[in-house]
């Protein structure tokens, strides 16, 4: 007897081609009989299957405190790119991670961007810290996340450009996805800082150092796949 994740493979496998357009008639016809009988018979609700077909990629985040918002926006802007969703969650031995869930090789190559536009604002954030003197730690820390929040604002805007809404087929798959894994998912909205005062040159340093970020264009099985990657200072 087949396990349930070689017959999760096969009945997606039976689907896709049912649903391929060179399929014929009677393709189709055999393809989704022995999908719904492989279901019958292994027991398998429809909500399985549709989970089955989305991969995911993680990047942790090595901290055992929750992800602050400007590192869930970078994570949002570099899903939607790449036609993907993300979720944070804790692993006992990595800290918290954050998931992109999406279709075929899209939640690596978000995974990807992710790490490298990471490691490249962190590096512009650490800059813009330093030149801030005569400052009470709190204060640094706050236009630190201004500058986050203005560098990312800035790549989003750039993926609004070319990144359409997500097709729906990818859309109900991920949410299938979710019900089926992650029944108890809490979402939450990004929340915005109030820049004040000085705390505007933050924000606007880091959305003008955010714009040398580059956007390369690829053809990918959606046919509009992004490339990010990190433009000079």
């Amino acid at each position: 007897m087949m396990d349930k994740q070689r017959v999760l493979e096969k009945v997606a496998k039976c689907f896709a081609l049912a649903n391929s357009n060179g399929a014929s008639p009677n393709e189709v016809e055999t393809a989704l009989r022995q999908a719904r009988n492989l279901m019958k018979q292994y027991n398998l609700e429809a909500i399985e299957v549709a989970a089955h077909t989305v991969d995911e990629a993680s990047v942790a985040t090595h901290t055992r405190r929750a992800p602050q918002d400007w590192l869930h926006l970078l994570a949002q802007t570099c899903a939607r790119a790449f036609d993907c969703q993300h979720i944070a969650y804790y692993n006992p031995l990595q800290g918290w991670s954050f998931k992109f869930l999406g279709k075929g090789i899209s939640p690596e190559l978000t995974a990807h961007a992710y790490s490298a536009m990471l490691h490249q604002l962190v590096a512009a954030r650490r800059e813009h810290v330093a030149q801030q003197k005569r400052c009470q730690l709190k204060t640094k820390r706050r236009r630190g996340a201004l500058f986050a929040e203005g560098w990312i604002n800035a790549v989003s805007y750039k993926v609004a450009q070319f990144a359409g809404s997500m097709d729906s087929e990818a859309s109900e798959a991920i949410s299938a996805y979710l019900e089926h894994h992650h029944p108890m998912l809490k979402t939450f909205e990004i929340q915005s800082r109030e820049a004040k005062g000085h705390d505007t040159g933050s924000l606007t340093a880091g959305w003008n150092q955010g714009q040398n970020v580059r956007l390369h264009h690829g053809v990918g099985k959606t046919g509009h796949t992004a490339l990010i990657s990190g433009g000079g200072q």
